[in-house]
């Protein structure tokens, strides 16, 4: 059973819910696990990417966008628009960065969600939070790293 962790963002700054993805993701990487990011769109995945990118060459992440190298080639993998299941195949961390619970496949050990500060977005992850429940995950809600 999937363990599902909601960062609760407390900066309505746009940077403030990227900032904290990057840092949860370095984590992640940091304990060899393979992450799959499904971002809302083209632009988030690539302000992802851009972030990652700026990170000091002595703590690189390996990543890619989708279509920009072997799809199992890098640790990290960011995606926007692409079915969901198919590319958490061979990953264990999801990032939902979307509005909707992505379709996932079993083997998936945790998903990292996000609560903004803006109402709307607090209400999708409501949403989120209660889907996930009914799918029987295991919850837990943390404040995002700074």
């Amino acid at each position: 059973m999937a363990r599902v962790t909601f960062y609760v963002v407390n900066s309505a700054a746009p940077a403030a819910l990227l900032n904290a993805v990057c840092h949860l993701i370095a984590q992640q990487f940091n304990q060899r696990r393979r992450i799959v990011i499904f971002s809302q769109d083209q632009a988030q995945a690539e302000a992802v990417d851009e972030l990652l990118w700026q990170i000091p060459a002595e703590r690189f992440i390996p990543h890619n966008l989708l279509g920009e190298g072997p799809v199992a080639g890098t640790p990290v993998l960011i995606g926007w628009d692409q079915p969901t299941a198919e590319l958490s195949k061979q990953r264990n961390v999801v990032f939902n960065l979307r509005h909707e619970v992505p379709e996932l496949t079993r083997h998936i050990q945790e998903i990292i969600d996000f609560v903004p500060a803006d109402e709307t977005g607090k209400e999708l992850a409501r949403e989120r939070y209660r889907h996930y429940r009914q799918l029987g995950m295991q919850l837990a809600t943390l404040p995002a790293p700074e």
